[in-house]
């Protein structure tokens, strides 16, 4: 196994570097969507959080396999750093920053897709370090985390009882999982808060595909609301929100194999969605985050399923809604 591997990494190697040379590059940005200085580390299921106006990316799929980069990018600067690395190699994790620091969980931590971490940490921006937190109550991968007034929230994904809903809350060091699960299970979703509200929206599932459905987690009530299906059935897909709308991108289906641009808004007030401007180079495995006034959508994958491994992204798009006649 060990020998067929490395040939694969091999030729992965070779085919990237081909495609690269062959097609220039990440296809130009029009419009609204600009481009920024390219990710250190071109990689597929990575994780994106936001502290202080600076955005960190973590782990993802190269192909060398599961890799515990971790870098940051200044918007101001249109520049990146690279910052002490994952305590493990993880991909499929989820990330989010809550009270000073940034914390990933679960993920894969091998390429055989097993999904067997329960482990946590919190990185430490002023001494560039991490210390190990309290693990979460069971495996998940492939799931969402978001803050909401300090508290760390992981829904969805793969592993025991995917459905239930863990939060965390950094102060005690203490897991919760006693909270209203998830209505329907899915991995490969997005998350985003509005108005201290948890919207779940797209991913898919074994036996159903992709998936287009919103669900809403009020803290306050503990309960669920349906919300309007999404236009573009999606999963590997991302979100973020801004000014109170859900911007959504991204995604990959297999029947037949392709990646989405597709950019919809939600907006919860209304429970509609809108169409806007798509992102200029389609991709899946990706992350997002919103920093003064403006949506950076980063890394991913070019190409679905196993073609990722001969497509991994390091582009950087930006949507300004201001260039686009606001919203």
């Amino acid at each position: 196994m060990k020998n067929a591997l490395g040939r694969l990494f091999r030729t992965v190697r070779l085919g990237c570097a081909a495609l690269i040379a062959a097609v220039g590059g990440p296809a130009a940005a029009a419009g609204p969507w600009t481009t920024g200085a390219a990710m250190p580390t071109a990689r597929s299921e990575i994780a994106a959080a936001v502290l202080d106006g600076k955005i960190y990316a973590a782990g993802g799929l190269t192909t060398l396999g599961t890799t515990a980069a971790f870098e940051v990018y200044d918007p101001a600067a249109d520049a990146w750093r690279t910052l002490a690395p994952l305590p493990v190699t993880l991909h499929h994790a989820g990330l989010a920053a809550a009270g000073g620091r940034i914390y990933v969980t679960g993920g894969y931590d091998n390429i055989f897709f097993k999904a067997n971490v329960r482990g946590a940490w919190a990185y430490h921006p002023g001494t560039d370090s991490w210390i190990a937190v309290a693990d979460m109550p069971a495996p998940r991968a492939a799931h969402a985390m978001a803050s909401i007034d300090g508290v760390l929230y992981v829904v969805g994904g793969v592993g025991p009882d995917a459905t239930a809903l863990f939060t965390y809350d950094p102060a005690s060091d203490h897991w919760d999982a006693t909270r209203a699960p998830l209505p329907t299970a899915r991995e490969h979703l997005a998350v985003a808060v509005v108005d201290g509200a948890l919207h779940v929206i797209g991913g898919r599932w074994r036996g159903k595909g992709n998936l287009a459905t919103v669900e809403s987690y009020d803290p306050g009530t503990d309960s669920w609301t349906r919300g309007r299906d999404m236009p573009t059935p999606r999963g590997g897909l991302t979100a973020a929100a801004l000014a109170g709308r859900i911007h959504v991108t991204g995604g990959e289906a297999f029947s037949p194999h392709q990646t989405f641009g597709q950019h919809e808004v939600y907006d919860p007030a209304t429970d509609g969605w809108l169409k806007l401007p798509d992102l200029p180079t389609p991709r899946h495995g990706l992350s997002s985050a919103i920093v003064g006034g403006r949506w950076y959508v980063i890394g991913g994958a070019t190409k679905a399923g196993s073609l990722s491994f001969i497509s991994f992204s390091d582009a950087v798009e930006i949507f300004d809604p201001a260039a686009a006649g606001g919203e």
